[in-house]
Formats: structure tokens, sequence, C-alpha cells
């Protein structure tokens, strides 16, 4: 019980924090709850700190780059569940190991790359680099889960005259489906908290995502507690829907990659 309490505090006191006022914020002795709820900190962060548009670039750019992912990633994972090619066996590992890289150490040559391509300072450029964070993990996810299928399923498929893509499509997705939803929450997920791309691609107002938007709010000696707080809770929100829809299929995703057949 108190490790639930003290994981879930944070993020009620985010919640209160975005309905309180400026003065009973910086109060001596806070309150656990708010003498007046507070609906100002969510007009102010729409109208003084430009939120709308960087929330609308995280949830396009999330999207797109989760469906990219999603499309890449199966026929990737495919490719090394079941064909056969020199180097197969270590493929997995070359997947993960290219996800475990970490972005700082990548960010400079990405940003040259990217100013060669004159992309800075367009979601395009972040459209380009995000992926190269989601497929490997993706990839990496699908093979576990594309190994607990039976073979003999799509052998019966070929038999019958189906082509490979077709076998794909009809024998190894739908069965999968639950895996590939989980995979694509998560590579949503990675999308949406994404900051250090983000960070160095972009400086311009109106191409900036949510996490640029909450820190670029913090700019002066006395914080804007209530709006960057009421923005949290925006950008929480979506996560929070998606996780709570799909949670059948991130349970179900989740244990038939746990079990090898």
């Amino acid at each position: 019980m108190f490790f639930i309490i003290f994981t879930i505090f944070p993020i009620y006191w985010m919640l209160i924090t975005a309905f309180k006022s400026f003065q009973e914020i910086y109060q001596v002795i806070p309150k656990l709850w708010p003498s007046k709820l507070v609906w100002q900190n969510f007009l102010e962060i729409f109208q003084k700190y430009e939120y709308g548009p960087a929330l609308w670039n995280s949830f396009l750019i999330s999207i797109v780059v989760s469906c990219i992912t999603i499309f890449i990633s199966i026929f990737s994972a495919y490719a090394v569940v079941r064909l056969r090619f020199k180097g197969k066996r270590v493929m997995p590992k070359l997947f993960l190991l290219s996800y475990l890289i970490p972005q700082t150490i990548l960010f400079i040559p990405v940003y040259i790359l990217l100013s060669e391509m004159n992309l800075t300072n367009t979601i395009w450029g972040l459209l380009l680099i995000y992926p190269t964070m989601t497929i490997p993990y993706a990839t990496w996810i699908l093979i576990t889960y594309f190994q607990n299928l039976p073979v003999e399923l799509e052998e019966a498929a070929f038999v019958d005259g189906a082509s490979r893509l077709q076998t794909i499509l009809f024998i190894v997705i739908p069965p999968s489906l639950p895996s590939i939803v989980s995979t694509y929450i998560f590579s949503f997920t990675i999308c949406w908290s994404e900051y250090i791309y983000a960070l160095v691609v972009i400086s311009k107002k109106t191409e900036r995502t949510i996490t640029l938007a909450l820190s670029n709010m913090l700019v002066a000696d006395i914080i804007p507690w209530g709006p960057l707080m009421a923005g949290a809770v925006i950008a929480a929100l979506p996560i929070m829907f998606v996780y709570g829809i799909a949670s059948k299929y991130i349970v179900s995703g989740l244990t038939l990659g746990s079990v090898k057949g």
C-alpha cells in the first residue's frame, strides 16, 4: 500500500497544482487540496504559451512514426524469424544494441545530417530520425512474439497456394494483433515523450513538441507552476487514455512474448 501511494502521489500533486492559483502554489505550508479550483492555468497555457501547435505536432509525429514503425517492424521481424540468411542469429541482438545506443552520442551527427538535408526546425526532421529509435525496439519485441507462432499454420497456407505476403497478412498478423497493438503503443509513447532530439533539431515555436513547449516555460526565477502542471496533465491524458483502452492488448501481448513455444 505504501509503495502504491508513493507512486501515485506525484501524479496527484501534479493534478491539484494545475488547479491552484499562483498565490496558493507559493504558500509556505502547501495544501493537499486547493481552496478553489482554478481553470485559468489551462486557458493560459494555450493563450500565453502557445501549447496548441506543440500538442498537434506531437500527435502528428507520434502517430505517423508509430505507423511507419509497425509496418517496417512486422516484415523485419518476420524475416528474421522465418527466412534463412547469414547473420540471422545475431540480428535480434543487433536490433537491441542499436536501440540501447544513447541519444547523447548520436545527436551531434544527427544534427549535422539534418542540416545538410535542410530539415532542421521542421517536424520532417523528427519524422526522419524518430524511427531510428522505435524500429529497432519494435522489431526486437516482435521477433519474440513471432517465434511463438506455430510454423505449421504458415506451411498449410503455402500448400493452399498463398503467397508469402498473403501468409503474413492473413495468418501471422491476426493472432499477433495484441502484440502489435502493445508495440504500437510503446512506440507512440517513445515519440510522445522524446526530448533530446527535439531540443537539438527544433528551435521554432511553431514546430515545437510538447516536451519543448513545457521546458521552454522554465525561463525565469519564478516558475509558472500552475500552467506548467496544466500542460503536464494535458500531455499525460492521451497516454493514460490509450493505455486504459488498450490495456487488455498490452497484457496479452506481453504474456505472449514472455513464453517461447
